[in-house]
């Protein structure tokens, strides 16, 4: 793809390992879409350790697991100079050095067993799989063994013991360090890619995820705060994949609902090497290759032919006669063919495209239902903000997506709303003495929230106090 579009042949194994705005994708957090690094949890982490050096991104792997997850706490401290770095012993400095003095990759166990107690390569490999496998009665005669070893060595029964126990602690969770680094190389360059081939990177990361509504939405407004732009279809541009062309990405025809492969293929094949000319040219093609009527209409709505200039409602009135004329063509040479006179009509209204859009797409990919509102409610809050509000009473408008009702155990209603704006989702909650007056309210209104910001376990949340539906009369 890289080639294809730039020019450019990338070795991809002669990546930088030090770029900079490419460390800076971990640094920040900014990690959508990288392999190893996108779920919330390894974000946050991320945003705490702010790594600097490729070393902390495969470090960060490592650590960010059930039983290293112990330690991060004390490498965040020790990497920014929080607490002080110190080793059991100073023979175990040049092994953990690079770790801020904590044990993270099992190779490091075999290290520490071959300079400390003078183990062969092969013995600590011995010492490592009954550590990680926990055998009991092998590790009862490895530990004399260790100690024993290690005291010859000069080292104390004391602080063998010690170091025994520190590296068994570690050594039942302790990741491989080339593992680490191999899955750091894959989520580096990532990376790189990220920063430096941005069209191309989100091209890919979306094709990725055909099928997905949630992880599509999420991509492409990710791709959008980028300043990407994610354009609807083109039946000029548009594939099976998502497409780059003239540095701007195109939805596909396999994304949209009432198309798929089979059909997409099909259209494919129309176009062939020539764009369409004319919407006639276009049905011509479209019909004669075995385009349905319900693909046509979905392409309709999606804006695929949006080149032609004429609006969706013009082309859904006339869209009889255009099939008409199209399946004509399939006997006779277009000369031959009397192309009907299109009948111009005005535009759905703002309401019904939305309703269209979801239908087609599976989410909002134009305009999102609350913008139709918020140029006449200039003082709300958008979800994306509400941390900035703990605590303190905001209005916000909101997309209702789903309402789940229970009973309190004074066997009262009350409900979770989950809503949505143009870029986050969020829970609120209605209790039973605000649940009566609005419990007329549907999936589909858009609100207007009056309501108190509040956490729970750790995810921000608005207790409803006053609720107004804005988008029909009730």
């Amino acid at each position: 793809d890289i080639k294809e579009q730039t020019g450019e042949d990338i070795n991809f194994n002669k990546i930088p390992l030090d770029d900079k705005e490419t460390l800076k994708i971990f640094t920040e957090a900014d990690t959508v879409g990288i392999f190893q690094f996108e779920s919330s949890g390894m974000k946050n982490f991320l945003k705490r350790l702010k790594p600097n050096t490729f070393e902390d991104i495969f470090a960060a792997i490592a650590l960010f697991r059930p039983g290293p997850a112990v330690n991060i706490d004390t490498y965040i401290r020790r990497k920014h100079g929080e607490e002080k770095v110190e080793y059991l012993d100073k023979t175990l400095e040049p092994i953990l050095k690079n770790t801020y003095g904590i044990f993270i990759y099992q190779e490091q166990i075999m290290q520490a067993a071959s300079i400390f107690a003078g183990y062969s390569l092969g013995e600590a490999d011995i010492l490592r799989r009954a550590m990680s496998k926990k055998k009991i009665d092998l590790l009862k005669s490895e530990k004399e063994k260790f100690i024993s070893k290690a005291m010859e060595k000069g080292h104390t029964r004391e602080i063998s013991e010690k170091i025994f126990n520190l590296i068994l602690n570690f050594a039942g969770y302790g990741f491989n360090r080339s593992h680490s680094v191999a899955y750091s190389i894959i989520a580096y360059k990532l990376a790189y890619f990220k920063v430096h081939y941005k069209e191309i990177f989100y091209s890919n990361l979306l094709t990725n995820v055909i099928g997905s509504e949630t992880k599509t939405k999420e991509y492409i407004l990710e791709a959008r705060n980028k300043n990407l732009n994610v354009l609807l279809p083109d039946i000029n541009i548009s594939g099976v994949d998502y497409q780059v062309y003239d540095g701007k990405i195109y939805y596909p025809f396999t994304n949209i609902k009432s198309v798929g492969l089979v059909a997409a293929e099909k259209i494919i094949k129309a176009r062939g090497n020539n764009k369409f000319n004319d919407i006639y040219d276009l049905f011509s093609r479209l019909i004669i290759n075995g385009v349905s009527r319900s693909t046509l209409e979905s392409l309709i709505y999606a804006n695929a032919f949006s080149s032609f200039n004429f609006n969706k409602n013009t082309l859904i009135y006339n869209l009889d006669e255009l099939i008409n004329y199209g399946e004509l063509t399939k006997d006779l040479d277009t000369s031959l063919v009397m192309k009907p006179e299109i009948e111009l009509k005005k535009e759905f209204d703002k309401e019904q495209l939305l309703i269209k859009e979801k239908e087609i797409f599976g989410f909002y990919i134009t305009l999102h239902p609350t913008m139709l509102y918020k140029k006449d409610n200039k003082n709300c809050i958008e979800l994306k903000n509400i941390t900035n509000y703990f605590n303190q009473n905001i209005k916000t408008i909101v997309l209702v997506e789903k309402i789940r009702v229970i009973k309190t155990s004074k066997g009262e209603n009350m409900s979770f709303i989950t809503c949505s704006d143009e870029e986050n989702t969020l829970e609120f909650i209605c209790f039973p003495k605000t649940y009566n007056l609005y419990n007329g309210i549907s999936r589909g209104d858009v609100i207007l929230v009056d309501g108190k910001v509040e956490k729970r376990l750790n995810e921000f949340q608005i207790i409803i106090n006053k609720i107004e539906i804005l988008n029909k009369e009730k």
